[in-house]
Formats: structure tokens, C-alpha cells, sequence
């Protein structure tokens, strides 16, 4: 045995990034003809402004090393978050929200550490806690339309529990737990000195006003983490951000790590941070294409979720459907419950296009086959 981490020869990692190429081609369909309704991308691209902002930076020294520690990006999302009273200083900058979570990690689990989520979640992040040794427990999300209950989640938050993870808006539902639910969890949770990382990847799709970050100033036990690679379109540049405070923000120097966001990246950052326009308008697109996808299903069962979330969780009625591979079959990528704690491959993630009315046409044609 060369590697110490017994863990990781028993470990089976939970990941929806997958190749589907081959069966696509098997279906007939060509890379042209496919709807991505798969990685959760902002369906309407990335802000232009940003795009000329990197484009911009990549003509400096490249033997140079970044700012180590994206200072300017802290600053410019200290002003953003101002009603949130944030200080640049409770805020550190990471490669992408996965980056941040995995030092998060580093920073609180160890073997036999408790972590408490709710399935299904975000899959890479649970696979990443039981690299490091954490036992996870996720409470079921109810019924068929995978609603949140507080009050079964917070039975199972006691003090054995090492860490909280939430993601919200939920991957893969794309429903969203109120701030007033949030409190009376993070309230349980520091009375048992328990804290609680809430991944708000998706959160641009939604008010800044649901975000947790107004409540980190309340919440010693709070970390939110956020990403540039959804709502601000910079999935490409692998850049994420997270607020936290107090005790928690010193500990996460110790394990941070410099240089680790390209100048470029944090140029683009930068400015794709301040494009409020580019964000409400993205707000607005998804929210008209995936009114007319709900609207359209007839077989299928919609999870519970907000009305502007770029993400749905589809359900079929056979138990033993295969979802993932009905809709390859039409040409439409999507992402299997499979791969997801707590789901099954009779559920599919589908993330919505700029455009609706091919994939209508097509999720017709899946709906019609089941």
C-alpha cells in the first residue's frame, strides 16, 4: 500500500462530469446538432466587458506572478457586498468555489470527522469530505418533489456533528432555503460550536438579498462560498470567492495557499463582478425559458425550485428509467441523478438554455418515449 490515506482505495467518487460523446454519436447526433443542458454554465455566456478585460491583461509579463492574494477582486467585492457590511479583509479569493471548498476541508475535516448535508447535493463536494477521512450524512430531501424540511434536518444536528454543508440554491433542484431558515440552523449549530459552510455557486441567479452573506457578521460559525463560474459567466477562468470571520478567517490562513487565481482571471473578475446589468438580465432569460419548460412537462415531475435557478431536477415515473440516456437519445445532455447522493437514474439534472423552443420540441419527444 503506497499511499497512508486508506480511505481513498475504498473511496467511490461521485461525479456528473462525464463524457457522452460516444453515445451521442451512437444516437446519430453530431456535436452541432446537441442541446448542453448539462455543466451548470450561464446559458447566455459571459459578460463582454469581462471577456475585454482579460483579454486585455494577457498581454503582460507572464513571467510576473500574480497578486497573491487578488486583493483589488477582494476590494472591488467588499464594495458589492456593502450592505452586507463586509470588509475586504473577510474576504479571501480562491480557484473557483471547489477550490475553496476542498481548503475548507483541509481546514475542518479529518478521519472519522461528521459532516452533516442533505441529499442530493452537490456531488464532488461530498466526494472531496470522504477523501479526507469525514463520515457524510444527508437528510433526505422529501417526496417526489425533493423539498427541504428544517425540521427533520435539524434532528440530525447535534454536537457529534465536526461540519454543516449546505449548498443553496441546491444542486441539483435549484430550490432555495430561506434565510429564516437559515438562521435557526446556524443558531442550532453554534450552540453545539458546530460550524457551517453554506455554497452559494448558483446564488447569482437569485436577489443578493437571499444570500448568507448578510448574516456572516451575526454567525461566527458562517463560511459562504461563492463562484464565478455560474451566474458570472467565468467558468472558464476557475475563480470563487468566500466571506467568513473572526476565529474562522485566521484559521483559513494556515491553510491558504498564494498565487493561486491568474492576473487575467482576477482582471476579468473584477469587472464581471460589477456587471449588474449582464447578472439581472441572465436573471431574466432563465427565468422566461424555464417558466415555458415547466409549463411544458406532462409526464415528467418537476423537483421543487426557484423560478430563476438555471437548474431543475426531472423525474420520471418508472423507477427503473433510465432518464439521462432518454434524452441523449433526443440529442439533449443532461446530467444523471446517479451521480448524485440520495438520487437514482430515473432523475436528471437539466440545466437550461438561452432558448427554449428546440429543447421543448425535443423534451416532447423524451416525454413521449417513457
Amino acid at each position: 500500500m503506497l499511499c497512508r490515506n486508506e480511505y481513498l482505495y475504498t473511496l467511490k467518487r461521485d461525479s456528473y462530469v462525464v463524457d457522452v460523446g460516444d453515445k451521442l454519436r451512437s444516437y446519430g447526433w453530431r456535436p452541432d446538432e446537441t442541446i448542453d443542458c448539462a455543466l451548470g454554465t450561464n446559458p447566455f455566456g459571459a459578460p463582454a466587458s469581462a471577456r475585454e478585460a482579460y483579454l486585455a491583461a494577457v498581454s503582460v509579463d507572464f513571467s510576473r506572478y500574480p497578486d497573491p492574494w487578488a486583493d483589488k477582486l477582494r476590494e472591488v467585492l467588499a464594495h458589492v457586498w456593502e450592505a452586507a457590511g463586509v470588509t475586504p479583509e473577510e474576504i479571501v479569493v480562491g480557484p473557483g468555489s471547489m477550490g475553496l471548498l476542498e481548503r475548507l476541508n483541509k481546514l475542518f475535516l479529518f478521519p472519522g470527522a461528521r459532516v452533516l448535508g442533505y441529499a442530493p447535493q452537490f456531488s464532488e463536494y461530498v466526494s472531496d469530505a470522504r477523501a479526507n477521512g469525514a463520515v457524510y450524512t444527508g437528510v433526505k430531501l422529501k417526496g417526489r418533489r425533493l423539498e427541504f424540511s428544517l425540521t427533520e434536518f435539524l434532528a440530525h444536528l447535534g454536537p457529534e456533528l465536526t461540519l454543516v454543508y449546505l449548498d443553496n440554491p441546491n444542486n441539483p433542484t435549484g430550490q432555495l432555503i430561506s434565510l429564516d431558515a437559515l438562521r435557526v440552523v446556524l443558531t442550532q449549530a453554534l450552540q453545539h460550536s458546530v460550524p457551517v459552510v453554506v455554497d452559494e455557486a448558483y446564488g447569482d441567479f437569485v436577489s443578493p438579498e437571499n444570500s448568507a452573506i448578510h448574516l456572516v457578521r451575526e454567525f461566527p460559525n458562517l463560511v459562504v462560498t461563492r463562484s464565478f463560474s455560474k451566474g458570472l459567466g467565468l467558468a472558464g477562468l476557475r475563480v470563487g470567492y468566500a466571506v467568513l470571520s473572526g476565529e474562522l478567517r485566521s484559521l483559513y490562513e494556515r491553510v491558504d495557499l498564494p498565487f493561486s487565481v491568474a492576473e487575467a482571471a482576477i482582471k476579468a473578475a473584477c469587472v464581471s463582478a460589477r456587471d449588474t446589468e449582464f447578472v439581472e438580465n441572465s436573471r431574466t432569460g432563465v427565468g422566461q425559458v424555464k417558466a415555458e419548460l415547466l409549463a411544458a412537462l406532462k409526464v415528467l415531475s418537476a423537483s421543487i425550485t426557484h423560478p430563476t435557478t438555471p437548474i431543475v431536477a426531472l423525474t420520471a415515473p418508472d423507477p427503473s428509467c433510465d432518464l439521462r440516456d432518454a434524452f441523449l437519445r433526443q440529442g439533449v445532455i443532461v446530467e444523471s441523478g446517479a451521480d448524485f447522493p440520495g438520487l437514482t437514474a430515473a432523475t436528471v439534472r437539466l440545466r437550461v438554455p438561452a432558448r427554449g423552443e428546440e429543447l421543448l420540441v425535443r423534451l416532447a419527444q423524451v416525454e413521449r418515449r417513457l
